[in-house]
């Protein structure tokens, strides 16, 4: 997925999105705003993000952050997943919500 569909997919995820007769809005800490949050460059963005996952999510969201960030889906490796940037959580949030698509092109 590109960063756009990324940002994208977040916020309908958040429940974030709305429109009016111009376009889509984006409810934000300083209100409704024109531009979507930028999840992938932005740790607070993701930091309020992660805020809506429940405790099972939360573990499979940890689980699935670990191994973007080492490889290993393995809990020992949890430091690493302290330092992960904001590109490797929303990566990591849209899969544990299964909103995750890989950019595959097929032809027949």
């Amino acid at each position: 997925m590109n960063s756009e569909k990324q940002c994208l997919a977040i916020a309908k995820a958040l429940e974030i999105v709305s429109k009016d007769q111009w376009g889509p809005l984006y409810r934000t800490e300083k209100g409704w705003v024109r531009d979507c949050p930028d999840y992938i460059a932005d740790l607070t963005a993701m930091h309020e993000a992660e805020k809506v996952l429940t405790k099972d999510q939360s573990l499979e969201y940890n689980l699935a952050l670990i191994k973007i960030c080492t490889g290993y889906a393995l809990p020992e490796f949890f430091g690493s997943a302290t330092r992960a940037s904001a590109e490797q959580r929303a990566k990591a949030f849209l899969r544990t919500l299964g909103k995750w698509e890989d950019d595959t092109t097929t032809t027949k």
